[in-house]
């Protein structure tokens, strides 16, 4: 998928994506980029193994929220545990994000996101 969107960064149409998704950029935070905010959060769980083998840790996130408020691109960039890492990416692909904005507008922005895996 990030192959799609650097494709359609580059103005090459790819039958399939949508047209609306292939002309956003993605901008940074900062500059007049303020910072999407959590406004509903799932926790991610554990699995069996991770849990008997008591892992502790966090995976980092590299991810594109869109002007809707959605994490719709999600890359692990630091990763704990394969069965962490994917629960990770499951659980903040269902968290929603007062958009990112720009000019008083939603724009779609790219961000580091870090998940906390802790056993109490």
């Amino acid at each position: 998928m990030k192959q799609l969107a650097l494709l359609a960064m580059a103005g090459i149409f790819i039958p399939g994506l949508p047209i609306a998704a292939q002309r956003e950029k993605t901008e940074r935070i900062g500059n007049g980029v303020s910072s999407p905010k959590v406004i509903h959060k799932v926790e991610p769980s554990y699995t069996d193994e991770a849990r008997d083998a008591k892992i502790n840790g966090t995976v980092t996130l590299s991810v594109e929220i869109s002007r809707d408020g959605v994490a719709d691109v999600i890359d692990v960039t630091k990763s704990l545990d394969r069965g962490l890492d994917q629960n990770a990416v499951e659980a903040v692909r269902q968290w929603r994000f007062k958009p990112a904005e720009k000019d008083g507008k939603p724009v779609r922005v790219a961000a580091t996101i870090e998940v906390n895996f802790r056993l109490d």
